[in-house]
């Protein structure tokens, strides 16, 4: 029935593509032709963190970071680099109460899963997302990640698991000033696990919008490994080119 009703409102309201106005069709709210201009994951990226690098790296390129210091994630995959389309996607959604556009991302985090996830033969027993703390949570109404979770957990009939990861501190200092060393410590004190029982010999998919320095998926992914978690691995839709 939900998805009579939708369909009836699509013929009575066709939906606008967000970036140029025309109709978008029945799938989402970005029409087929700009949908070229989001930058999917073209170039070698790194086949332990994800980040992109805009040299003509191998197929199994690590990057000089995770050489020095594997993570402790087992691999982070990320649907676009972090600019333009996909940004103003991203921060619409996230700050401008954008929730029209959820089904969209969540689409491109699941094709990124069935595309570059599946091929791996993971079994994964939760999605756990990025948590945020209550302060914010309280102002802008939701948490980004958890409804990209949710609707990955859904589609991909993975059970949702809100609770193994919780956001504690919020005096925490500004990651962009700090070495790589001081964003894990910073981004560490600000997590805790809960329920460790829940996680014992667990293969997590851990979730967020943008990975950026990737300090809090790292510090997450150690944090749910120290109480009992198998393997953790990270999916994302976006990422900034290094």
């Amino acid at each position: 029935m939900r998805r009579l009703f939708g369909w009836l409102l699509d013929l009575l309201y066709p939906r606008d593509c967000f970036f140029c106005g025309r109709p978008a069709g029945e799938e989402g709210h970005i029409c087929a032709e700009c949908l070229e201009r989001i930058s999917f994951h073209r170039n070698p990226s790194c086949t332990l963190c994800g980040a992109e690098s805009a040299l003509p790296e191998g197929p199994d390129f690590i990057c000089s970071d995770c050489l020095r210091h594997r993570p402790a994630f087992e691999r982070a995959f990320i649907a676009a680099r972090y600019d333009g389309a996909i940004r103003d996607l991203i921060q619409t959604f996230k700050y401008r109460h954008g929730l029209w556009l959820l089904d969209d991302l969540t689409r491109f985090l699941v094709a990124t899963y069935l595309a570059r996830l599946s091929p791996l033969g993971l079994r994964f027993d939760a999605v756990v997302p990025v948590p945020m703390q209550a302060a914010k949570l309280r102002t802008r109404g939701y948490n980004q990640a958890e409804l990209l979770a949710r609707g990955v957990a859904r589609q991909l009939g993975i059970p949702l698991k809100t609770h193994l990861l919780r956001r504690v501190r919020t005096d925490v200092l500004s990651q962009t000033r700090l070495r790589r060393e001081g964003r894990l410590r910073n981004a560490a004190a600000a997590y805790r696990t809960a329920h460790p029982r829940h996680l014992q010999g667990k293969t997590i998919l851990l979730v967020d919008d943008v990975m950026t320095t990737g300090a809090t998926c790292e510090a997450c992914a150690r944090l749910l490994r120290q109480a009992g978690a198998a393997k953790v691995y990270v999916l994302a839709l976006a990422r900034p080119m290094r």
